[in-house]
């Protein structure tokens, strides 16, 4: 008898056990169940048609939860799984940042030293303020360049002289990687080959490519639009399958997002001196109308008596977001193939469920 109570205790210590494991705390200082979670994601997705979702959190500086919901196509009903890529849309930008402190690191850039002496840009050479872009210009969206030149008839711009105010620019990014293939002598393949070798591997990323193979296409996840697939290639029907587009064309998974988030709030031996570069607010800078000084990879926003590092990014029929609390070890990656990932609430119920704020960005 003494056996048997001993044994039924023994199953209820185990059960709790596993219980535990499967809470994930909070910002505010509640757990939430991860059935409970998986259930209303998926509710979520299937109310607001979004096809595909992918989910990774991040508690004490580990992913603690990870998830995919939903379609990689709504029309052949194939479903997502943990080895779906996404398109990182504008969650490339701090990769890539990451990835220019290495150069400055090493001396190769200076992030002070106007891009030019490096590599004019034949686009804008004829307007004097070229000469007073920098590197730290492009990564603080302080450059004076658009967006993109869509957005300013087809012609490449100044649109203000540079470091005198904000102007979120993914031209600038681009030019500043041009400066970078320059530099390194390298055409666009080459450089994602460097980034492979000075940013994965080290890091112990398992997939992460900003340029395209056609191998790709098996894992990822196709676009939508209006809940419509229109394709899972190049980021941009019009790319060539090397072009490496700093802003924008970032292939990998909700996990390996949040493992390269890891490495820089946990301040691993990989990337300690880098990441207290990238984090550090900007505060001789232009920052964003009633917003905080940004970092050279984040926007920051005061929630919850903390710092948030936050970024969110829109490819059209892709969208995606992520934050994080670097002295709490939190924080949450968050990949969509549906255009309809922030219009349709989803992400914030998601991050409310979670106990924490959203602001939408």
């Amino acid at each position: 008898m003494i056996r048997g109570f001993l044994f039924f205790g023994l199953l209820l210590c185990l059960a709790a056990c596993q219980g535990n494991t499967n809470l994930i705390p909070t910002v505010n200082g509640d757990e939430v169940n991860q059935v409970e979670l998986d259930r209303f994601i998926q509710r979520q997705i299937d109310s607001l048609k979004i096809a595909g979702i992918s989910v990774a959190i991040i508690r004490e500086n580990k992913v603690v939860y990870q998830n995919e919901f939903g379609f990689k196509n709504l029309s052949t009903k194939e479903e997502c799984t943990t080895k779906t890529i996404f398109e990182a849309c504008s969650l490339s930008k701090p990769v890539f940042a990451y990835f220019v402190m290495l150069q400055v690191e090493k001396g190769i850039l200076g992030l002070d030293i106007p891009l030019y002496k490096y590599l004019p840009n034949e686009d804008i050479e004829n307007n004097p303020y070229h000469k007073l872009i920098t590197a730290r210009m492009v990564l603080n969206h302080s450059s004076g360049l658009p967006n993109w030149r869509e957005n300013t008839n087809g012609e490449l711009k100044i649109l203000f002289e540079p470091g005198t105010a904000f102007g979120y620019s993914g031209e600038g990014y681009q030019y500043l990687k041009d400066v970078l293939n320059h530099l390194l002598d390298v055409d666009d393949e080459g450089l994602n080959e460097l980034f492979q070798t000075e940013v994965v591997k080290p890091l112990k990323i398992n997939f992460m490519q900003f340029t395209w193979k056609d191998n790709f296409a098996a894992r990822k996840a196709f676009g939508h639009r209006n809940a419509i697939p229109t394709d899972n290639g190049p980021v941009l029907l019009n790319d060539r399958d090397d072009t490496f587009g700093a802003g924008y064309s970032l292939h990998t998974t909700a996990s390996d997002y949040a493992n390269f988030l890891i490495q820089l709030i946990s301040k691993s031996e990989n990337s300690t001196k880098i990441a207290e570069q990238l984090l550090l607010p900007q505060y001789n800078m232009p920052h964003e109308e009633d917003e905080l000084h940004r970092s050279l990879a984040f926007p920051i926003k005061r929630v919850n008596n903390d710092f948030r590092y936050y970024h969110s990014g829109n490819n059209g029929d892709y969208r995606a977001y992520c934050h994080f609390y670097k002295n709490l070890g939190y924080g949450i990656v968050i990949f969509s193939n549906s255009d309809n990932l922030f219009s349709s609430g989803c992400a914030q119920k998601i991050i409310e469920f979670l106990g924490d704020k959203w602001y939408y960005v």
